[in-house]
This record gives structure tokens, sequence and C-alpha cells, in this order.
């Protein structure tokens, strides 16, 4: 069944994503030579709602695939898995035209001799019913008189073999062609006929040989006119699952380059499109808010004389129209250089945390700041929590150049705000009630909060630390 986006498909676009869309499939329409696009980016940066999204878009004008290498890689053969989802959702877009069932089942009968003749472990076989030994050990007496006739003949049965093999794929690609244009035709409707969009999706989260394996077959089985292959993943990541398999010293880049005709890095350098797009799933209704400002006028020309302008570091809403949450989200992932792929992992151990703090309401920055320190220095997160804490700040400040907050009043790093929340956590109930009494009246809502909070709730407050620890370990 065909998996598409119901409405508008960019209707929760955030990172300008339906543009690149429009681009590349003006690009592939008119570049015939590229058959097979690989779509780079990191793990996290939302290459499924980018894949899915663009199948959305283009299912109303031309067949399309969307296939998930990582949900059928239990499955155990790359071939199958694909042939598969092939079939059943070029079927649907065919319908039940008498000619589509024939090529269909032609299809299918072509695939599974396809299979067989591709499956290199079966010259294996071939070899050991001629000699009656294993490819490993032919090598080790192939000089011998004995088997000397046994081995020529094993080879010449291994070259018919290839021929046959050759003329079996060469079978396949023809029934395959025939399915890509009737699946073509059919879509069109009597208008312009357009490439087929096969999308494959988290191939860099399968087993190396199976995502090898898939890699091979599509380059080398599916490789015909009218269709084009879309792969998305994070290419590094891949290459690295690569050198596993065949070693650190392997050139996995050049390698994967073999079966990519082209490839696209999507841009992820706007990380407030990103928080905005992903740091959802937390009810404002639930946190504790900073009193951060992010939302300002026009103009500070009738500021009250009390208040200040927000210092150019300040994460306000910006264009992104972040709520006060995202902004305090993106403030530290600016401040700690988080990458993209660990922001994503970085949201799930806040929302850990949240799901067993026992404070009346989530103290969002207190657990965020703690996640973001612990995942970028854990050296540090140690010695200001359990060590010296003061030359913890001094070297934290110095490695991780702050961005601000906007109170009104003033503009608050993220680093001082910490501050005050660590000091409220070594110095005990005591020194929340004394800090309570020395800010009465002050227009700074984290520090009256942080304050109650750490007098009322002082060992739930305190135990955030122990619920990041255990936090840390979800990947």
């Amino acid at each position: 069944m065909e998996e598409f986006i119901e409405g508008d498909p960019w209707s929760k676009d955030r990172m300008k994503r339906k543009g690149v869309a429009k681009f590349l499939t003006q690009y592939l329409d008119a570049t015939p030579k590229v058959k097979v696009l690989n779509v780079n980016s990191a793990w996290g940066s939302g290459k499924t709602f980018f894949l899915k999204n663009w199948m959305a878009e283009q299912h109303s004008e031309r067949a399309c695939v969307y296939f998930n290498a990582w949900e059928t890689d239990f499955s155990g053969d790359a071939f199958v898995a694909l042939v598969a989802a092939i079939k059943d959702q070029l079927h649907e877009v065919i319908g039940p035209l008498q000619e589509a069932e024939n090529i269909i089942r032609n299809f299918t009968q072509k695939a599974s001799k396809t299979l067989i003749a591709a499956t290199p472990a079966l010259a294996k076989g071939v070899i050991k019913k001629f000699t009656g030994l294993d490819v490993g050990l032919l090598s080790e007496v192939v000089d011998g008189d004995a088997i000397a006739d046994a081995a020529e003949k094993a080879v010449e049965k291994l070259i018919e073999t290839n021929k046959e093999t050759l003329g079996i794929v060469q079978d396949f690609k023809k029934v395959f062609h025939e399915l890509i244009v009737l699946s073509s035709r059919q879509r069109a409707a009597g208008g312009e006929e357009k490439p087929v969009y096969i999308f494959i999706d988290e191939l860099d989260r399968c087993r190396p040989l199976f995502a090898i394996e898939l890699l091979e077959r599509i380059k080398h089985l599916f490789e015909v006119q009218n269709c084009k292959f879309i792969i998305a993943t994070d290419t590094l990541q891949l290459g690295h699952s690569i050198k596993a398999v065949y070693g650190s010293g392997f050139a996995s880049e050049k390698y994967l380059k073999r079966f990519f005709d082209a490839e696209f890095i999507l841009d992820n350098s706007d990380l407030g499109a990103w928080v905005k797009a992903n740091i959802t799933d937390f009810d404002p209704d639930g946190l504790v808010s900073l009193g951060n400002i992010v939302k300002i006028g026009r103009t500070f020309a009738h500021f009250e004389s009390e208040m200040v302008r927000p210092d150019p570091k300040c994460i306000l809403e910006g264009e992104n129209e972040l709520d006060p949450y995202q902004a305090t989200f993106l403030a530290l992932a600016l401040t700690f250089k988080s990458k993209l792929r660990e922001l994503e992992k970085i949201a799930m151990q806040i929302d850990a945390v949240r799901t067993s703090s026992r404070t009346n309401g989530f103290h969002f920055f207190w657990a965020a700041y703690l996640v973001f320190l612990k995942d970028e220095s854990p050296d540090l997160y140690e010695m200001a929590l359990k060590g010296d804490t003061y030359n913890a700040l001094v070297e934290i400040k110095k490695c991780f150049p702050p961005k601000y907050f906007y109170f009104g009043v003033s503009n608050e790093s993220v680093h001082d705000v910490f501050t005050h929340y660590l000091n409220l956590y070594h110095g005990g109930k005591e020194a929340a009630r004394q800090a309570i009494n020395n800010v009465a009246g002050n227009s700074l809502g984290y520090l009256e909060r942080s304050n109650t909070a750490f007098f009322n709730e002082y060992e739930a407050m305190r135990n955030y630390v122990s619920l990041v620890d255990l936090a840390h370990s979800i990947e």
C-alpha cells in the first residue's frame, strides 16, 4: 500500500524542504543519467519526513514506492524485500488490469530466478558438486592430478552458469522496465508520463551486509530507464558501517560513490528551524518557565526606563517563532555547539527526566542544562556537581561561550542562570530560604521559581541529577 501524508504534505515543513524537493524533482526528471540519488543528511535531521512528504507531493503525478530498509532488515535478503515492496505498491498504482496481472506475475517469476542465479553462494555449490570439495579446500589441492579434470569441468560449468545468469538478469530488467512503463502510464492517465520514484529510507540503520547487498542489487539489477532511486542516508555513518565489514582502512567513501550517480546534502545549518520542527512534545502547561521573553515589539522607543535592549546573543523567537522552551533548547544547543545528530538524543533524554521527575511542574531549564553539559563534557559535569564547583564553572564558561536569555530588565547568560540553580543544589533548603528573602521583589522570574522549588521540594529538585545520570544511557 502506498504511504503518503494526508492533506498538504508540507504543512509542517519548518526547514524549507519543500523547495528542496521541487528542485530535486526538476533535476532528476531532466537528467537521464542520474538514476540513483543519495540524499545525505545526519541522523535525526528529518530524512524520513523529507522523503515521505516528497513522495506525498508526487504520488498523484507519478508512480512512487516507499521502502523502509531498516524495517525489512530482519528478512535476511534485501533483494526479496525490495521486490515485494515494488510489486505491492506498483500493483496498487496500476490497478486490476489483465495486462497488469500478467506483468506482475512475470515480474515475480523473473525475480525468483534472478535471486537464485545471482546468489554467489551457488557458485560454491557448483564446485563442490563437480569436485566433492569445498571452495576453501580446493585451493590447497588444486595442483593434484587426481582432481585436475574435475576442477577444469567445474570452471567450465561456472562459465556456462555465468552466461545463464546474465541472461536471467537481462530478463528481469526487461520485465521490471515493463512494470515501470505501465505504472507510469497508468498514473499519467493520458497526461505526461513521468519517471517512477523509488524512495529508500533508513539504509544507514541496517546491518552492514544488508545495506551493501541492497546497494549492489539496486545498481546492477534495477537500473532501467524511467526509474529513479532516491536513497536517504547518513552517508558518513553508512561508511563507518561498511568499514566494519571490510576493515578500518577500507576506502568506504569511494566505494559508496560507485552506487550513487549524484549526492545532495541537506542543509541543516538552521538549528532554529530544526528545534521548531522537533521540540514539540513538551506540554507548556506542565513546565516551569524561566520567564524569559522571546517575543518583542519592532521598536524599543517606548520601553520603560528600567527596560534594556536584548543583547545580540539573546535567543528570541526569531523567524521560526520559537516559544520560550524552544528558545531555551536552542540557546543551550548553540552554547554547547551540539551536533545535529546529538540533538534528538538530547531531547529524548530531557523527556526521560521529565517522565520521572516528581516536582510540582517540570523545571525544563534545570534538566536541559544538565543533559547538555553531561553530553558535551562529562568531566565538567562531574566536577560541577561533585567536585570543585567554582573552577568547573570557570572552565565551562571558557569552553562554551554562552548565549543569553532576555528578561526585559536584564540579559542573563545560560551559565549565570545555571550557576544560580547549582548554588541552590549545593546549598540545600537553607540556601533556598535565604535566597527567597534576598530576591523579594526581584522581577527575574527564574529566581523566584527556582528558589521556591528548592525550598519546598529540595529532594525532588536534587533528584534531577540522578535522573539525568540514568537518562544519559538512552541513545
